[in-house]
């Protein structure tokens, strides 16, 4: 027997299991609740102090002498 790691109820019988999509075993009435929690997880998150076009900066004409003759 095994447990569902995000209610930690315990897993008797196959029609109780269900995969994740990071291959753990949840039970049925926790799955979206625990696929929700890895989607969060793996969407980065923004920085609020970060420039939003990191090009514009002051070395933005750096480059341009490859491209003028």
């Amino acid at each position: 027997m095994s447990q569902c790691p995000n209610c930690k109820s315990q897993l008797s019988c196959g029609c109780q299991r269900r995969t994740a999509s990071d291959g753990t075993s949840v039970c049925s009435s926790c799955l979206s609740v625990y696929e929700s929690r890895l989607q969060n997880k793996t969407q980065p998150k923004q920085a609020s102090n970060q420039q939003p076009n990191p090009v514009w900066g002051k070395d933005r004409y750096r480059n341009l002498h490859k491209f003028i003759k």
